[in-house]
């Protein structure tokens, strides 16, 4: 996917400010960032341009003044400088696994799999009133382990397990959260958004005593009992949902959902056919007991308010969709609960992010052998990341924009010539999106196209047109 002028000006210019140590360094820093972002997918020879260029982009990275954190301070001010302007925002907190199997690693870092990659805990900052725009990155933590896991079982470790650990890498959310609510001291309001990994007694009581927001997904059916209905023993959080009277219905399309061949993520996630749900809405206000592991200055009670997700009438081949969520959030009105239900469905944004990183920008397939290059890299990459997800959710929710956001006046000639579906005499942002995915054998009857057939089609296009150029360049002579 290719971006705009005015999107590659906007990342150039953030990371201009870069504090390198040699302003030669940020200088070279802005050049080669504003050539990865025109091509964002293309690998560094074909995005450079020449063996030069190549060769002073391995020094940059690979040079010690020029670190990770140096080179992303600039976006993640700018992100909060926009997100103050903003006023209202979500905070969506994700880890992904950035995998690069091709490399040593005893110097990259083991994942879970045993090979080569690290783990990123990423923060990202959404505008929570304007159709959920992506403002940019406000915490990023790469974390790396030194050796490969041991461990024999496969199960998940408990929570008195994970709790002993002395480097607990948990706490990779807390940290992530602490640092995004300090930079957006700014915001009139901040809600932070988080999946199932986030259900944890100790980061929510943390939390609470910080006086930050949450929508958190409930992982573990606990303990609980209702609030205020003194009738009510100790029961599970689930047995406590179920039993609610349901406040709204609403009817939402789910997108197909492909087996992806391991058994627990089928299981957490499992396949699925594109259907039109209807959900019934519930909640209540619990009380949880403190885990056993857990000791005091640790309160002893948290009081959540609980809301409960559940399709109705689910078709007999198809689990039905079900959420719990964990919230500070009022859900006194339907109106409440149905606003903090589309809260957490924003978090699918960080998602889209991390297919906008590992494929918009082709980040796995950057194989520098060392780690320092491969987090200089990483730093320059998330920032464009950030502007392809914005210009895809442009065409989405704004599908009538000019195509010139999405691809250039040449590529649209080449389109037109090359490609069965046709674009009108002034095509949109989404007929672009849609001609460009189409390349990448992308079915209109299959939805909105995803990353990897954008990014197929994109590729194809970007040879298109290097043939087109040389063609008429060659005409020229």
């Amino acid at each position: 996917m290719k971006l705009p002028k005015m999107a590659v000006d906007r990342v150039v210019d953030e990371l201009a400010v870069a504090e390198l140590g040699d302003r030669r360094r940020t200088d070279r820093l802005s050049r080669i960032v504003a050539k990865l972002a025109r091509t964002p997918a293309a690998s560094l020879p074909a995005g450079l341009g020449n063996d030069a260029e190549v060769q002073a982009a391995y020094r940059l990275m690979n040079n010690e003044e020029v670190t990770f954190e140096s080179v992303l301070a600039p976006h993640i001010k700018a992100t909060a400088e926009r997100a103050a302007r903003v006023r209202n925002v979500l905070v969506l907190h994700d880890t992904t696994d950035c995998s690069f199997p091709a490399l040593d690693p005893t110097e990259i870092g083991y994942l879970q799999t045993g090979k080569a990659g690290f783990r990123l805990h990423l923060s990202l900052v959404v505008d929570a009133d304007t159709w959920r725009r992506p403002v940019g990155v406000i915490n990023a933590e790469p974390l790396f382990r030194a050796k490969r896991s041991r461990a024999k079982s496969k199960s998940r470790p408990s929570g008195a397990q994970t709790a002993a650990r002395s480097d607990r890498e948990f706490d990779r959310w807390w940290r992530g959260i602490g640092a995004s609510a300090a930079a957006l001291s700014g915001c009139e309001s901040v809600i932070h958004v988080a999946d199932r990994e986030s259900d944890s007694y100790d980061l929510m009581a943390r939390n609470i005593e910080a006086q930050q927001r949450f929508i958190f997904r409930v992982r573990v059916d606990r303990r609980g009992r209702k609030v205020g209905d003194a009738a009510d023993g100790w029961s599970t959080v689930r047995a406590i949902a179920v039993g609610c009277e349901g406040v709204l219905e609403r009817q939402v399309s789910l997108s197909r959902r492909k087996a992806t061949g391991m058994p627990a993520a089928d299981k957490a996630h499992p396949p699925r056919k594109m259907r039109l749900a209807k959900l019934r809405f519930a909640a209540t206000t619990v009380s949880i007991p403190r885990p056993q592991y857990l000791r005091d200055p640790v309160p002893r009670e948290l009081q959540l308010n609980l809301v409960h997700v559940l399709e109705v009438d689910a078709p007999p081949d198809q689990q039905p969709v079900e959420w719990l969520l964990y919230t500070t959030e009022p859900v006194d009105t339907p109106e409440q609960v149905a606003e903090i239900v589309d809260k957490y469905r924003t978090r699918w944004a960080i998602e889209e992010f991390n297919a906008a990183l590992k494929t918009g920008c082709a980040y796995e397939e950057r194989h520098f052998e060392s780690r320092h290059a491969l987090l200089t890299m990483l730093a320059m990459s998330l920032p464009i990341a950030c502007e392809l997800l914005w210009l895809r959710s442009r065409a989405r929710t704004d599908p009538t924009s000019p195509a010139t956001d999405v691809v250039s006046p040449m590529q649209i000639q080449v389109r037109r010539a090359l490609g069965s579906r046709k674009l009108s005499a002034d095509p949109t942002a989404e007929e672009a999106l849609l001609a460009v995915a189409g390349l990448g054998g992308h079915l209109k009857r299959n939805g909105p196209p995803g990353w990897k057939v954008l990014h197929r089609g994109m590729v194809l296009l970007l040879a298109y047109e290097a043939g087109w150029r040389a063609a008429n360049q060659a005409q020229e002579l």
